[in-house]
């Protein structure tokens, strides 16, 4: 059979009229106030916060953006296929001039002659 919640609350709160007070030992206050009252250095809570580490964080940025501007980024014209092509476009460039002068040169020739 189930005893009512109300009734099982009463019990409780009945047995809990038995129980007596636990007195402190002695001085007890007496020491819980001196350690209260003793100044204690405040630490922060954070590892992170302390000189070691943030000294050790900053010297791998510094190392990381070193290395980042000292890595050439691929794309560029500093590649050796890209150099190479660009190469081959100037001579070709070059060559094409060369030609275009000469072809100019025999064809003002040409007309010379024929005048």
């Amino acid at each position: 059979m189930k005893i009512p919640s109300s009734q099982r609350i009463d019990q409780i709160l009945a047995s809990l009229d038995m129980v007596q007070r636990v007195p402190a030992p002695p001085y007890f206050y007496t020491r819980v106030r001196a350690r209260l009252s003793q100044e204690q250095p405040i630490e922060p809570s954070l590892l992170w916060l302390r000189p070691i580490p943030v000294v050790a964080l900053l010297l791998v940025l510094l190392a990381f953006n070193f290395w980042l501007i000292n890595t050439p980024v691929t794309g560029t014209t500093d590649s050796p296929m890209l150099t190479e092509t660009a190469q081959e476009h100037e001579l070709q460039a070059l060559a094409l001039e060369e030609h275009t002068v000469n072809q100019t040169m025999v064809d003002y020739e040409w007309e010379l002659h024929q005048k």
